[in-house]
């Protein structure tokens, strides 16, 4: 098929304009536009008022069509016939074109402004300037190479409708795609369940050594879950590029379809371009988040370079600020990655957009909203800290809670009681109560254990110091010097408030140290034949309640080698 482009001769212009007229631009069956009653020179036009000033109707474009391929599209009106009506005869007229099955070669004419395309030398529709897109800046001849070009191949693929061997060529192409991206599917299926297997494998391998106490940080078949759902979701979106390029493919082999083939392969294209483009366009950006991202790191590791050094005593400071090193180390990373988030939003790729303005606003406001429990929890860690009140490794009382601090950390206090249990308490409630440090001693020699007990008014004082003064010389783990001492708290109605004080050789071994503290004294008074009147005294008894010494290892009391029992 050829484009003529047909110059006319001064003596052939007058029958052309009338064909054009006649035959082209106007549809069959068409009316004539009704004559309007000449104006008399003398009459005066009536004065229109403001109410009957209409705005002009905006005219619906058409498109000339064959098939599902659009050829051109027609704006504007011929003699009172709109697009719509245009559009109508044009396709009416190119389908009985191509039926006719004869010439079918393409030409365009032109008279004056107009162009005139036709098939087999008859003309099928024309084209204006009112027919141009001027808001996209379309000109008569790039709107007569594109409309040539498509009517072209519009014809062609009549042709090859009409062709047997042409249907069977697609339709083998077709079958012959349907296998490949089968295949392909099928191998990627495979792919993914044997790497999902080995990837779980490296995986643990690799985070074995990673544990918590007592326990792995992942166990092998949460990895397995793990890497499973992360390469299923990979494939499946490679499974549906596959998809979509195998329905291009296919859909493009035949000519009735082919124009929605060249859609989604021009929608992927302009997608992928697109996303190209803007990926380009964000790469300064990008290359300014990662360099304030490096700086970040690499100044965050000369900090920690200096705070490691204090914790290893290789630069003298402080006892007091080398305990808070830890607290203090963490407060300034996070001050450091604040700064480094607000100098690295504005190259944020869509960060001046009205989404990403909108998901700000929603995490700052649900911040604020469930910030408050959270900004007490982290002040009262802070606050734990900076004050030194507990640290880890201290043998602490929180209210009922008796053990070792194992974790300090900003929002609750793990602490590790004598049956091996772990408590974790609240920063904020560990704040607000009472809590009796046993390690933190302010007294040189150490920590003060004491224990009360209470005696009748009948037992000398003096022998009942005496007697709390041999228990604690025989108690384990209590030091001899500075010896143990005995005070009278009280003198209550009945009985004498006493107590026994001594300081420990160790503060984490409190409770066993109480514990055989007890024990002698016991065994002390019961030696003695001292009656112990805790913890309330109504009268006195016909015989003081006492154990006697062959009673000390009844059955099934056993005898230690070390410890309380003493003859």
């Amino acid at each position: 098929m050829h484009l003529h482009s047909v110059r006319t001769s001064r003596t052939h212009r007058p029958l052309l304009a009338g064909f054009l007229a006649l035959c082209l631009f106007l549809p069959a069956g068409a009316s004539r536009a009704e004559e309007a009653p000449a104006a008399s020179p003398d009459s005066t036009p009536p004065q229109a008022s403001a109410e009957t000033v209409k705005p002009p109707v905006r005219i619906p474009p058409a498109d000339v069509m064959v098939g599902n391929r659009k050829i051109a599209t027609l704006r504007g009106p011929l003699f009172q016939n709109p697009p719509e009506e245009r559009a109508r005869v044009s396709n009416d007229r190119i389908e009985a074109a191509i039926a006719s099955g004869r010439d079918l070669a393409v030409t365009v004419k032109a008279e004056g402004e107009n162009r005139l395309f036709m098939i087999g030398g008859r003309g099928m529709f024309g084209l204006m300037p009112a027919d141009l897109d001027e808001g996209a800046g379309e000109t008569m001849d790039r709107a007569v190479l594109v409309t040539t070009a498509r009517l072209e191949q519009a014809v062609r693929e009549a042709r090859e409708r009409r062709s047997i061997p042409d249907l069977l060529k697609a339709l083998a192409l077709s079958v012959a795609a349907t296998l490949v991206v089968s295949l392909l599917l099928f191998v990627l299926e495979r792919l993914r369940r044997w790497g999902a297997t080995k990837a779980a494998e490296k995986a643990h391998e690799r985070l074995g050594t990673m544990r918590i106490p007592g326990k792995g940080l992942l166990e092998k078949d949460r990895l397995y879950w793990v890497t499973t759902r992360v390469l299923l979701l990979l494939t499946r979106i490679v499974d549906l590029i596959l998809l979509y390029v195998w329905v291009t493919f296919v859909l493009k082999r035949f000519a009735w379809s082919r124009p929605w083939g060249e859609q989604l392969g021009a929608w992927f294209l302009e997608t992928a371009g697109m996303l190209g483009m803007a990926a380009v366009k964000a790469l300064p950006d990008l290359a300014v988040v990662g360099l304030i991202y490096l700086a970040t790191r690499w100044l965050l590791r000369f900090v920690g370079m200096f705070f490691t050094a204090i914790e290893e005593g290789r630069i003298e400071v402080a006892e007091t600020l080398k305990e808070t090193t830890q607290p203090t180390r963490r407060i300034v990373t996070v001050v450091f990655w604040i700064f480094a988030l607000i100098m690295a939003y504005p190259y944020l790729p869509g960060s001046g957009s009205e989404a990403f303005k909108g998901v700000g606003v929603m995490v700052g406001l649900m911040v604020s909203i469930g910030s408050s429990a959270v900004i007490g929890q982290l002040a009262s860690g802070y606050m734990i800290m900076y004050s030194r009140t507990l640290k880890v490794g201290d043998y602490v009382k929180a209210g009922e809670i008796e053990g070792t601090v194992w974790q300090l950390g900003l929002f609750a206090t793990r602490i590790r009681t004598l049956k091996k249990e772990t408590v974790t308490i609240p920063n904020a409630v560990l704040a607000g109560q009472i809590t009796k440090n046993y390690s933190q001693a302010t007294d040189p020699n150490g920590i003060v254990l004491g224990t009360s007990i209470t005696i009748g008014y009948d037992t000398p004082w003096r022998q009942v110091e005496g007697l709390l003064l041999l228990a604690a010389e025989r108690t384990p783990g209590l030091k001899k010097e500075p010896a143990p001492w005995v005070l009278q708290r009280s003198l209550t109605d009945y009985y004498v408030d006493y107590e026994v004080c001594a300081y420990l050789e160790d503060a984490l071994a409190r409770v066993p140290a109480l514990t055989a503290l007890h024990s002698h004294i016991l065994d002390t008074f019961n030696e003695y034949g001292v009656q112990i009147t805790s913890p309330n005294y109504e009268a006195d008894p016909e015989a003081p309640k006492v154990v006697p010494r062959e009673q000390w290892f009844a059955a099934p009391a056993r005898r230690r080698p070390e410890g309380n029992d003493r003859s």
